[in-house]
């Protein structure tokens, strides 16, 4: 686990740092797991609502897969790649503070089957590179997350 600026990075995961999403996978059923960074979420602060696209929904590239809500902000959640929903994550609609507690585990969103990882996967990043776009994105911008 990387700390840029006091966010926190895994280096595991696929990131679209312009979007603050990240993307784990492919699972071994091709399916990939969606949620928003810990940068996303101390940007939104206090999450009070989630609404998720229904599994069986066809989602684009960079269209929203659902919205988030907090005291100071109502926004979309893009989708990092085109696919299909296959699962949301219930748990967050019913306590979406665990986005803000654990957005790298018990708190993703929602699981898709991507229509080409191969290609829609171009516009993300990961590893040590991941985490190097993430860091020149974050400090040119002066974000910071405070624990």
């Amino acid at each position: 686990m990387s700390e840029v600026n006091g966010c926190l990075l895994p280096g595991d995961l696929w990131y679209w740092p312009e979007k603050h999403v990240w993307v784990r996978g492919p699972e071994e059923d091709g399916t990939v797991v969606v949620g928003m960074t810990d940068v996303a979420q101390h940007l939104a602060g206090k999450i009070v609502v989630v609404n998720l696209k229904a599994p069986g929904r066809a989602l684009a590239q960079g269209k929203s897969a659902g919205t988030l809500e907090s005291g100071k902000w109502v926004g979309s959640i893009p989708t990092p790649v085109a696919g299909q929903v296959t699962e949301i994550n219930e748990a967050v609609k019913k306590n979406p503070a665990v986005v803000n507690q654990d957005p790298y585990g018990a708190g993703w969103l929602i699981r898709v089957r991507p229509d080409n990882w191969e290609e829609g996967s171009k516009i993300l990043v990961s590893g040590a590179e991941g985490i190097a776009v993430y860091r020149a994105k974050l400090e040119a911008e002066g974000i910071q997350c405070q624990s």
